[in-house]
């Protein structure tokens, strides 16, 4: 089995020789597919994040007029995100991603839906994320869904997890939906 780095180096290179434009329409794939989601639908709360690079842009979900959006926002004191209502006003944070600008943290139980990022995804809901376990520390702290989201050569028969890793209930590609039955 490849190990998360050799996981991430893969996928990284499939990104590259890809190149950034066909994902960004690839990305329209995936936002459709997602608002199929019944978790989706059902939800009024959604967690969600500022694409990098090579991301799925999920911005177009945001105009959603019937949802209420949240992004993370990093915690200089605890070293953690937590996750606030999208403002019209965003600046740049610490790791150079976009934050809402001033930030209302949402409740552990305020959040129906959490839709996540990832470099890899199994059909377990397994998710690899860049690193440095910043998801693995924010999505326990709230009782929402979480669907994870990628392009679908991100999507792996099996990849390894820890204990600590946080798995997905669905997991959206630009070509199918994985729903998982997890207890978390």
């Amino acid at each position: 089995m490849m190990t998360k780095a050799d996981i991430r180096r893969r996928i990284s290179e499939q990104k590259r020789a890809m190149g950034f434009q066909t994902l960004e329409k690839r990305s329209a794939a995936v936002i459709q597919k997602i608002q199929t989601l019944e978790i989706f639908k059902a939800a009024r709360t959604v967690g969600a994040y500022m694409p990098l690079p090579g991301e799925v842009d999920i911005t177009p979900l945001f105009h959603c007029s019937e949802k209420i959006f949240y992004l993370p926002v990093f915690n200089e004191i605890s070293g953690g995100y937590r996750m606030a209502q999208m403002t019209e006003k965003l600046q740049k944070g610490r790791f150079g991603i976009y934050e809402p600008v001033p930030s209302v943290f949402a409740a552990e139980d305020e959040l129906d839906l959490i839709i996540v990022p990832g470099i890899a995804f199994d059909c377990a809901g397994c998710r690899i994320g860049r690193g440095g376990g910043f998801y693995d520390r924010l999505i326990p702290q709230y009782s929402a869904k979480r669907a994870g989201i990628c392009f679908d050569f991100q999507c792996l028969e099996t990849i390894p997890a820890e204990p600590h890793d946080c798995r997905m209930d669905a997991v959206v590609t630009d070509i199918r939906v994985f729903k998982v039955s997890n207890e978390h």
